[in-house]
């Protein structure tokens, strides 16, 4: 009887094991989305409490789990704790039911543990990569220039290193790698001897990020794109995303050039702060005596930008390229001021715009299906940008209707819900449907949509993009123009 018994337990326990082991992947995958931050990981259990009991692998996710070493690290110790946990409660309790419910609880919970058990391993892994990085910098001594904003630094970085590479070897950080451990990584596994420079983007989501990514790699040169509202939900204030960024430019050395939007007030202020170092100046709505160049006669269509580039010698280029937006004109007159101090001419730049292409996800358009026209720019995240897209949209002629895809903005704290409504105002000025993904994030807009006399039936409210996609069966015709503003991370999934 007593074999019995105990063959009975241990068989509870190993189904409830694997049922936890099920349950921890997905919470796996979370922590992983929120960069390992316990800080961030509980935020998200505390939003979404019911997710604790009945959490299940993301459907499609944006981002895979990826088992790197140090997710299998974390995984096979929380393995550990949750063996353990799964014998001592069962044998504390022989009901299954209550001892099923106290291991659903307990997995987030050890797998905070587990990650608080193997931060300093971590810490110490993480040292030895940027050591290392480090080294290989200083080996291969490539010319090191790193952008920084609020916006359009990725767009920044890709058409800087298309038109440096008509006359250098060149590397860049591939899509959004702009954390230290993600810039190792390139360090480590794609620089070369031949490369002769190496361009960084770096982002920031708490004070200090800027610097910590200066330390490892040094830049001469540091290019701010803008400055705006975005991640106030760690920054907490302006002013701390502002000094963030300024950051950049503390830690050039003496000699090195700081490259600044004029247009941009913060930008404009910070200039003020800056001493010793040289500073490049660019923009197209101020004094342009103090640019180092600008863009004027400015003109865009379906097609893309035509305008005229001109240097503080008055030399004026026409340019044209295949981009959308009168803002990526402030992306490539940032990546032409580098380029002029790297000794390219304004007619060797000007034939290098010919041939930049859109970010993926940022502006990009494509000829969708049906005859229908679609712009994406999924991973636009911040207000001023979701603005200067629907200006985008707002320029397409032709009599085709007008939609906007949207979940919404995020990572806005105090201002995220005024400045969802106020989206929703702006897209009620330009838009002949609107489709919601997520109905309780994007209340604001709909706020916004009613109050600027928006129709309700022109309205939809959906839970996924799948279904969205449904909607559009019934919506679209050929001649219409979509606008896909922003994606929100798996995280916020609803």
């Amino acid at each position: 009887m007593v074999d019995i018994l105990h063959y009975i337990i241990n068989a509870a326990v190993t189904a409830l094991l694997v049922i936890a082991i099920l349950r921890a992947i997905p919470f796996l995958h979370m922590l992983q989305l929120e960069g390992y931050k316990n800080k961030r990981f509980i935020k998200w259990l505390v939003t979404n409490p019911a997710k604790i009991l009945i959490v299940r692998p993301i459907k499609e996710p944006k981002k895979k789990l990826v088992f790197t070493a140090r997710a299998t690290r974390l995984f096979v110790l929380t393995l550990f704790l949750l063996a353990f946990v799964a014998y001592y409660f069962f044998t504390l309790s022989p009901l299954f039911f209550v001892t099923a419910i106290l291991i659903c609880i307990c997995v987030p919970i050890l797998l905070i543990l587990s990650n608080v058990l193997i931060h300093p391993l971590e810490a110490v892994i993480n040292n030895l990569y940027l050591k290392s990085a480090k080294k290989r910098l200083q080996m291969l001594k490539p010319k090191v220039i790193a952008i920084t904003g609020s916006y359009g630094k990725t767009s920044t970085k890709d058409f800087l290193a298309t038109i440096l590479s008509k006359r250098y070897k060149v590397l860049k950080t591939p899509g959004s790698f702009n954390t230290p451990m993600g810039i190792c990584k390139v360090i480590r596994g794609e620089l070369k001897p031949e490369h002769e420079i190496f361009i960084v983007e770096m982002g920031a989501k708490e004070k200090g990020n800027i610097k910590e990514l200066c330390d490892l790699v040094r830049p001469e040169i540091g290019i701010i794109t803008a400055i705006g509202p975005q991640h106030l939900e760690t920054f907490k204030t302006m002013e701390s995303v502002v000094s963030t960024k300024y950051e950049l430019i503390e830690s050039l050395p003496v000699e090195g050039i700081a490259v600044l939007n004029n247009d941009d007030e913060n930008c404009r202020n910070l200039v003020k702060r800056i001493k010793e170092k040289e500073i490049l100046l660019y923009g197209i709505n101020r004094d342009n005596k103090k640019l180092h160049l600008t863009a004027k006669n400015i003109s865009t269509d379906s097609h893309g930008i035509y305008f005229q580039v001109q240097n503080g010698k008055a030399l004026t280029v026409p340019c044209h390229c295949n981009l959308l937006g009168r803002h990526n004109v402030y992306n490539i007159l940032a990546a032409a001021t580098v380029a002029l101090e790297f000794g390219m001419s304004l007619h060797e730049i000007a034939e290098a715009i010919k041939v930049l292409e859109p970010t993926p996800h940022r502006l990009q358009l494509i000829r969708g299906a049906g005859g229908v026209t679609v712009i994406d720019d999924a991973f636009n995240a911040n207000p001023v940008g979701a603005r200067m897209a629907l200006e985008v949209l707002n320029e397409f002629r032709g009599g085709g209707k007008k939609v906007l895809v949207t979940p919404g903005l995020v990572e806005l704290g105090e201002n995220e819900y005024e400045e969802n409504k106020l989206l929703g105002v702006a897209a009620a000025n330009v838009c002949d449907f609107v489709f919601l993904v997520g109905p309780k994030r994007t209340s604001p807009i709909f706020d916004g949509l009613r109050e600027a006399g928006f129709p309700e039936a022109s309205v939809y409210v959906e839970r996924n993009l799948n279904a969205v996609t449904e909607r559009f069966k019934n919506v679209l015709k050929a001649g219409d123009v979509v606008l896909f503003e922003n994606d929100l991370p798996d995280t916020y999934n609803e």
